[in-house]
């Protein structure tokens, strides 16, 4: 068995990354710290590349495509398979790793290696149905099918926020496809990542077939999107640096598959049952501290029940807790990943406040310089506020009143974005009206958990393109080729 990150970190050695099966160094030794957000001491020193890094990887994963692509799909799926066990295996260490590196619960980062687990394990079966399809011809003489073929080298580019979950949901479906992967995930949040990828090797993963590399965003994104090898770009993200990368990929017509932002409504209706409409709310809203693409983003509670929604949302943030993640008292939040984040949301909070908005409850804004930030919920926020209009992300959120379900549907769809969206309701009608017409590509009624491996998740309008997870996934990496074949008759 390799040895860890956490020997690693324990030994003061530097974090390598993964290019054509070596634990390399950076090739300009450059270095960049790690830190945790809970006091930003640093945790770790990780090789830290550019260009040269990128292109190097890329070469690699070229190089490595012809024979993997080639490779039956019963081997595949049987190192993703393995891969599966040894991080369900690692999953307590990893887990640790995850809360270390981005301040989340323990039992969320446990929670969230557990899931990338699932993905290994899904597409190692998934891989193993039949792909393509034989077509009904109308003309005797000929016979049509199409068959499925891996594009190429796949870059999964990736954020800090949940990075082990959304490398693995890309690099699970390429790899089973029969492509060849270069990752590079936020500098932010690398450690975890960094086990996916000793997973895959100590699974038994050919060399150069997935490469972990570690630099700047842009510096490398681009010279990835330039590399002849590179078939599709799988990037998760803002929505602005997704337009940018989209742009860039015109210039060789490489293919983008984007996960972007988010601006989630979260409906409350006067029929709901109230109890779980609270409790679901603080899942989709405080989950990973608030700092998630499908996080709740408006609340809005028919105007009915208003004043009791109110009066519930300060009871819950009041009694939340807030401190380590891996200290030895219990608590419901950690902090946010930087003093830049944190910034984001006050910038956020106070513009809310200006439009004429209050806090239920105590106010979350904190002194500069701290990661932490208390749960908060805002009411009366203007319509057309940063906080009405923009992805939070942190633990905030705005509450609005709505008198009729056309309006709020017209309230939930007024937004660039589509990602994900929530609603609570027990009226059977209302909950297939509002599955059509909320415009997002993501909807949990009655349920602010709605991620599972085996469903098709993405969005709709700016926050993106394609499809991840389910066998919608696997298209992603997958071309599909035509063949017709011309038939003699005895």
């Amino acid at each position: 068995m390799a040895i860890t990150t956490r020997a690693l970190l324990d030994a003061g050695a530097v974090v390598p990354m993964l290019i054509g099966g070596e634990w390399v160094p950076s090739f300009a030794s450059n270095l960049r710290e790690v830190t945790n957000p809970v006091d930003d001491s640093v945790i770790a020193q990780i090789a830290y590349g550019g260009v040269s890094e990128a292109q190097s990887a890329a070469d690699q994963a070229t190089a490595a495509f012809e024979s993997w692509s080639n490779t039956s799909s019963r081997y595949r799926a049987d190192i993703l398979w393995r891969t599966y066990e040894l991080i369900l295996e690692r999953a307590d260490e990893i887990g640790a790793l995850l809360s270390l590196e981005t301040g989340k619960l323990l039992s969320e980062g446990i929670g969230e290696t557990r899931f990338s687990a699932e993905y290994f394990r899904w597409f190692s079966e998934e891989i193993r149905r039949p792909q393509g399809e034989v077509f009904a011809s109308e003309d005797r003489s000929r016979k049509q099918l199409s068959i499925s073929r891996p594009i190429g080298v796949a870059a999964t580019l990736t954020p800090w926020n949940f990075p082990l979950s959304i490398q693995a949901r890309k690099v699970a479906p390429a790899l089973a496809a029969g492509c060849t992967v270069v990752a590079r995930p936020s500098e932010k949040a690398p450690l975890a990542v960094g086990e996916l990828f000793r997973a895959l090797v100590d699974a038994g993963l050919p060399p150069g077939v997935a490469n972990l590399i570690y630099g700047p965003a842009s510096i490398q994104s681009n010279a990835l999107i330039d590399h002849d090898g590179i078939g599709v770009i799988s990037f998760t993200g803002s929505t602005p640096v997704g337009s940018a990368l989209m742009r860039q990929a015109s210039n060789r017509i490489v293919r983008c598959a984007l996960e972007l932002g988010g601006d989630a409504p979260y409906i409350i209706f006067s029929d709901a049952n109230i109890d779980r409409a609270i409790e679901g709310l603080a899942i989709a809203k405080f989950r990973n501290n608030g700092q998630s693409c499908i996080a709740a983003n408006r609340v809005f509670v028919e105007d009915s029940i208003m004043d009791q929604v109110c009066e519930r949302l300060a009871k819950l943030t009041s009694s939340m807790r807030i401190g380590d993640p891996l200290g030895h008292e219990r608590v419901d939040l950690g902090p946010l990943i930087d003093s830049s984040r944190v910034r984001d949301v006050d910038r956020i909070c106070r513009d809310a406040l200006d439009s004429g908005a209050s806090f239920l409850g105590e106010s979350p804004i904190v002194p500069d310089g701290a990661n932490f930030m208390r749960p908060g919920f805002l009411v009366d926020a203007a319509f057309d506020s940063a906080l009405a209009k923009e992805e939070v992300f942190g633990p905030i959120a705005g509450v609005f009143s709505f008198s009729d379900e056309d309006e709020v549907i017209h309230r939930a769809n007024d937004t660039k974005m589509g990602l994900a969206g929530y609603a609570y309701t027990n009226n059977q009608s209302r909950i297939w009206r509002l599955a059509e017409k909320l415009e997002v590509g993501i909807l949990g009624l009655n349920h602010p958990l709605p991620s599972v491996v085996y469903s098709p998740m993405g969005g709709l309008k700016g926050s993106g393109l394609g499809r991840e997870g389910a066998h919608d996934g696997l298209l992603e990496y997958l071309e599909t080729k035509y063949i017709s074949i011309g038939i003699e008759e005895k």
